[in-house]
């Protein structure tokens, strides 16, 4: 086995570095894999320290091969959980405009800041539709649950029996939703028919956390945005930038803010969101959605911890055990999807 670094790969062509490569049987790596076939000929299995498979899809070795890939799905739950209640919290009890007043010195206690906060709203009671009910969805739902949230989960298959709902993947102990039981409702399909079905639930929250593949590409846009506008819903995306489309999803911001609305009717448009993810990445100074409305926006570091390493190796230990037992790997990723084995 290897941990394989950029530099290594920088410097394959170097004879004492080949010598390595050959020999190698299971490779882990964050991102960088050998950019030749041949210079890994003995090689059995790669596991990503990543969660996702996205950044090798158009690999030799993805495309060209059936070398089995595991991920590290499974260990972001935690902290990813967290950052998630971190921000509806920071929303919806107007902290952005609390940290303004601590940077200016302003002890405001006038009528007027009184009201703003009097429209402030708990959780309990709140719907949060959870797009990928992996992990991190998972994880979501059970710190979701704690504050008194409903929980409502999609998909891409259906969980029809209940040991279909259950996580097969890599669990950290005492975390996620094993057995799919905190789901209050459960939705699923492939067509956009489904989707819509799932997004009409009344949702006040919406979590996005799919893997990126040709069948979630831009997959929520302005029909959806449309749908979710009913409850003014927040959106929260810790998965791809280009799940969504930006685009659309500014304008939603901004048509909740100009308080638009046929007569008769509430404001239409989101009221919110939260992007651990952007497209592109790095997100440019002068991209639009630095200046949405109600829109936090964080350098995709939801995942990050000081637990990461460890957490990731734990998955590939865990792994070698059902190897060496001759047992199905956890977090197998299906090539076809993109998928891991417990995120379909």
């Amino acid at each position: 086995m290897v941990i394989l670094h950029p530099v290594l790969l920088e410097s394959h062509s170097n004879n004492a570095v080949a010598d390595v490569l050959k020999d190698v049987t299971i490779l882990s790596t964050l991102y960088d894999i050998p950019p030749r076939l041949e210079l890994t000929p003995r090689l059995e299995c790669v596991h990503l320290l990543s969660a996702g498979s996205d950044h090798i899809r158009e690999s030799a070795l993805y495309k060209n091969t059936q070398i089995p890939i595991t991920t590290s799905s499974g260990i972001h739950g935690p902290i990813i959980g967290e950052w998630v209640i971190m921000m509806l919290l920071t929303a919806s009890h107007k902290f952005p405009i609390l940290y303004e007043w601590r940077k200016e010195h302003n002890w405001n206690d006038s009528a007027g800041a009184k009201a703003n906060f009097a429209t402030v709203s708990d959780l309990v009671g709140k719907r949060l539709g959870i797009l990928g009910y992996g992990s991190i969805g998972r994880q979501v739902a059970r710190n979701a649950r704690a504050f008194g949230m409903e929980v409502i989960a999609f998909t891409r298959s259906p969980r029809l029996t209940a040991k279909s709902k259950h996580d097969n993947g890599y669990i950290v102990p005492g975390m996620g939703d094993p057995d799919g039981s905190i789901p209050n409702a459960w939705f699923s399909g492939l067509r956009k028919e489904s989707l819509h079905e799932f997004l009409n639930q009344d949702l006040d929250y919406l979590l996005v956390s799919i893997p990126l593949n040709d069948e979630t590409r831009r997959l929520l846009g302005r029909a959806e945005f449309d749908i979710l506008s009913k409850k003014n819903a927040f959106i929260v995306n810790v998965a791809r930038g280009d799940i969504l489309v930006q685009e659309d999803l500014i304008e939603a911001l901004r048509q909740y803010q100009s308080g638009a609305m046929p007569p008769g009717s509430a404001p239409r448009g989101l009221r919110g969101a939260a992007m651990d993810v952007a497209t592109p990445e790095p997100l440019p100074r002068d991209n639009d959605l630095w200046n949405a409305p109600n829109c936090m926006i964080t350098p995709h570091m939801s995942g990050s911890n000081i637990d990461y390493a460890a957490r990731a190796l734990r998955v590939l230990e865990k792994n070698l055990e059902q190897m060496a037992a001759n047992r199905k790997l956890l977090n197998l990723v299906n090539r076809q999807t993109g998928y891991a084995s417990s995120e379909e």
